[in-house]
C-alpha cells in the first residue's frame, strides 16, 4: 500500500471514536466499546490492503499472454493471498490484544 492510501485510511480510521463513553467510567464498561473500534480500524485497513492486492492481481492477469503465464499467475496470486489473510489475522489479533492491555494498563485495572 503506499503512503497516499495509508494516510487517507488512518485518517478515515481516526474518524471513529466513541466520545458517549465517560473517560472517567469503569474500565471494564469502556473496554468493549475501545476493543471494536480497534477491530474497526484494523479491518479498514487490512480491507484496503486487500483491495490493492486484488487490484494488482487484476492488472497483471490482463498483461498476460498465454495460458500458462495466467495459471502462474493466478497460482501467485493464490499464495500471497493465503500469506496477506494471515498476516491481517495476525495484526487484528495484535491490536485487540495490545487495545486491551492498554486499556487495562493505563486504568489501573490490573492488580502491579
Amino acid at each position: 500500500m503506499s503512503h497516499g492510501n495509508t494516510t487517507d485510511a488512518e485518517r478515515v480510521a481516526s474518524a471513529f471514536t466513541w466520545p458517549m463513553v465517560p473517560v472517567g467510567a469503569d474500565p471494564l464498561f469502556r473496554m468493549p466499546f475501545e476493543i471494536g473500534i480497534a477491530m474497526y480500524r484494523q479491518w479498514l485497513g487490512a480491507s484496503s490492503r486487500l483491495l490493492q492486492d486484488q487490484s494488482a492481481y487484476l492488472q497483471n492477469l490482463a498483461e498476460c499472454d498465454d495460458p500458462l503465464n495466467m495459471l502462474v499467475c493466478q497460482t501467485e496470486f493464490a499464495e500471497k493471498s493465503v500469506v496477506a489473510g494471515l498476516d491481517e489475522l495476525r495484526r487484528g489479533v495484535d491490536a485487540i490484544t495490545d487495545t486491551a492491555c492498554e486499556q487495562l494498563i493505563v486504568d489501573r485495572a490490573l492488580p502491579q
